[in-house]
């Protein structure tokens, strides 16, 4: 789960950020690891010039978490969080754009006599970095970051509150799983929902053009994948689904050998742009069966070995879809 937030060139204005360095680095760990800010091009602009007062070391970090850390863009006319009416002021602003928590200079946070309100089932906050550390929105990103999945969770809790803004936010999610091919063609002919149907519609369902890029084992034991199978049920099954529309989802299939991913990506995981999920049963999750317990944890891609795998697999592809 990550949080959608905001902040106007401002937060810089914050004493705290100049006499007290530290400040900066809390910020930017909570937006690399559980945020995505939101900006408009007149606010990047504004940012960056608003940088110069910060120490040179931090200034350095700004520029870089600005070029590299999840951001989205947003429509809105230039405001500034402390020319808003209050926490109405703000849903009435920002939430049709889905940002629920704005990050105010500590000077400004008084300007707002309530400071947070429900909308929907969702949490509108206004924090500061003195009290950061207090924000709800941020505090329950950790928390489905790092919180393992228990038995017969349900499926729709645990997609909305641990894959729904991340997944909303982002383009690219590439799917390792080793058993994943298996299981999906396993689940067609016994008449199931796989988890890559349920998967696709869920991704269907945002405003959103996706590559979803899968690697799964062609060679499980005495289960070898017929690739003219999982070609057909692609083909003929799943972009045959009402949901499914070409163009808004661009589906590439890589078969790898067995062996490779027992020395090289035993892990099953998803990387969805930015960040890598790690799930102790990877996708199957996702089937329509009872989920069982799982370890779950979602990280930077920079701090995992994603990549490695990535490139592993990669140049030892056995079949890929589409030719």
């Amino acid at each position: 789960m990550i949080t959608p937030f905001y902040f106007d060139e401002e937060l810089f204005e914050d004493n705290l950020l100049r006499e007290i360095p530290m400040m900066s680095e809390s910020i930017l760990n909570s937006w690399e690891r559980y945020g995505c800010l939101a900006m408009s091009d007149d606010s990047m602009r504004e940012i960056r010039e608003a940088l110069k007062v910060i120490p040179e070391k931090y200034k350095q970090k700004w520029i870089i978490a600005l070029t590299s850390f999840k951001t989205f863009k947003i429509d809105i006319e230039k405001n500034r969080l402390s020319d808003l009416e209050g926490i109405t002021d703000f849903e009435r602003k920002f939430y049709k754009n889905r940002v629920y928590t704005g990050l105010i200079a500590s000077e400004f946070l008084d300007i707002y006599e309530e400071k947070s309100l429900i909308k929907e089932g969702n949490e509108l906050e206004i924090v500061s970095p003195s009290n950061l550390n207090e924000s709800i929105n941020f505090n329950n990103s950790s928390k489905y970051c790092e919180s393992d999945i228990t038995a017969n969770d349900d499926i729709d809790i645990v997609w909305n509150t641990r894959f729904c803004s991340l997944v909303r936010h982002s383009k690219t999610i590439t799917v390792i799983d080793r058993y994943l091919a298996e299981n999906l063609m396993q689940d067609f002919q016994n008449g199931n929902k796989s988890s890559l149907e349920w998967l696709v519609q869920k991704l269907a369902s945002y405003e959103t053009n996706y590559k979803l890029d899968i690697f799964s084992a062609c060679d499980r034991y005495n289960s070898v994948i017929n690739s003219a199978d999982l070609k057909d049920f692609i083909d003929n099954t799943l972009k045959k689904k009402p949901y499914f529309r070409e163009g808004k989802i661009d589906i590439n299939f890589s078969l790898c050998k067995d062996r490779l991913f027992g020395q090289k990506a035993h892990d099953r995981m998803l990387c969805i742009d930015k960040h890598v999920v790690q799930i102790g049963k990877g996708v199957d999750i996702f089937r329509d069966k009872i989920i069982e317990n799982n370890t779950f944890t979602i990280k930077p891609k920079n701090t995992s070995f994603f990549q490695d795998v990535y490139k592993d697999l990669n140049k030892n592809r056995e079949w890929v879809y589409p030719k």
